[in-house]
């Protein structure tokens, strides 16, 4: 929803995906880079070179000759080298739980971390409005949902649904748990986490994107949402970490070495899943194992969800699976 809000800013020329973000994020003017630590475990931080975009440009023939005038857009493909380090700080503000020194030069890596957060208070200082407020008006308000809240108790019919978080525990199987996993309502609005949705809503906003029905974004935009943006260098280091099962497994448990990239609406296959999806979809997820895809080969997207903690457990990704598969097994014989 973040992405699709920011994509919106940019048809209207509020901001570009090739801007600087430091215009509307100065935050993030004198960003640092940690190089490593020093003897007694401190952080050895210098000054970034390359300045901060939107996204990620693909084609590495844009570098210019000095590095400081780099172009690239990084926010919404996780290449920014802004990490979730202090995200889980909730004593702090939003602003201070993204402002974290980057782990690698922007737009030379990729770690899954807080750009969309950032992306968000973008379309929050160009439109003036929450981002709550912003998503209800334009991405329910065209689609007629409305179930796209951040703060869940305010709203007592969508509260009264919420399904209650329950912990996978190894010597105890599945349990509701009273314990606090993440709050209920975060003081401020988070692009990057703590959004409500039912997930029939959900679903519609992923047909909308699939079906290229121009009700949310334009077909330039569309595209956007699915046209890979990593260069090989950092493409080599996302299949470096999916190498590692824990880690695979959060970002959609993909069969083992399985040839992905990113875009600006998540992760894309580079290879069709045989009895899954093609090559050329998109697909994510959220921290209690909630998974969906958009194909647009066939038009086909999808949604699962529950509310199980830790991410990326087995059961729920095996449960994703076969959702997927028996959706187009369906698929298939309909059309035969």
């Amino acid at each position: 929803m973040t992405a699709i809000s920011a994509l919106q800013c940019v048809e209207r020329g509020q901001f570009t995906l090739d801007e600087d973000v430091t215009q509307q994020l100065p935050e993030l003017k004198a960003i640092q880079i940690q190089t490593g630590c020093d003897s007694a475990g401190n952080p050895v931080l210098e000054k970034a070179k390359n300045k901060i975009t939107l996204r990620y440009i693909r084609d590495c023939q844009y570098r210019m000759k000095k590095a400081d005038v780099f172009r690239f857009r990084h926010l919404l493909t996780h290449t920014s080298g802004l990490s979730y380090t202090k995200f889980g700080d909730l004593k702090l503000s939003l602003v201070e739980r993204c402002s974290t020194p980057l782990l690698f030069e922007p737009g030379e890596g990729f770690i899954y971390g807080t750009g969309h957060d950032w992306a968000g208070i973008m379309v929050e200082r160009v439109t003036g409005v929450s981002l709550e407020s912003y998503i209800q008006q334009h991405i329910g308000g065209p689609l007629k949902i409305g179930s796209l809240v951040f703060r869940i108790s305010s709203y007592p019919e969508l509260y009264r649904r919420l399904v209650e978080v329950s912990i996978r525990k190894e010597d105890s199987g599945l349990q509701w748990t009273p314990e606090t996993v993440w709050p209920v309502d975060l003081t401020e609005n988070s692009g990057g986490s703590g959004a409500y949705a039912s997930l029939v809503d959900y679903q519609k906003i992923l047909h909308s994107i699939t079906a290229n029905d121009g009700r949310l974004l334009t077909s330039q935009m569309v595209d956007q949402i699915f046209r890979p943006e990593m260069s090989p260098v950092v493409r080599a280091d996302v299949m470096k970490a999916l190498k590692i099962e824990s880690t695979n497994n959060i970002y959609g448990g993909l069969p083992k070495g399985t040839d992905v990239t990113y875009s600006m609406g998540g992760m894309v296959v580079l290879e069709d899943l045989p009895g899954r999806r093609p090559k050329g979809t998109v697909h994510w997820g959220g921290l209690l194992n909630v998974f969906f895809w958009m194909d647009r080969t066939t038009g086909v997207s999808g949604i699962y969800g529950s509310q199980v903690f830790p991410a990326g457990d087995p059961t729920c990704l095996g449960l994703f699976a076969e959702f997927e598969s028996k959706t187009y097994e369906a698929l298939n014989a309909s059309e035969n």
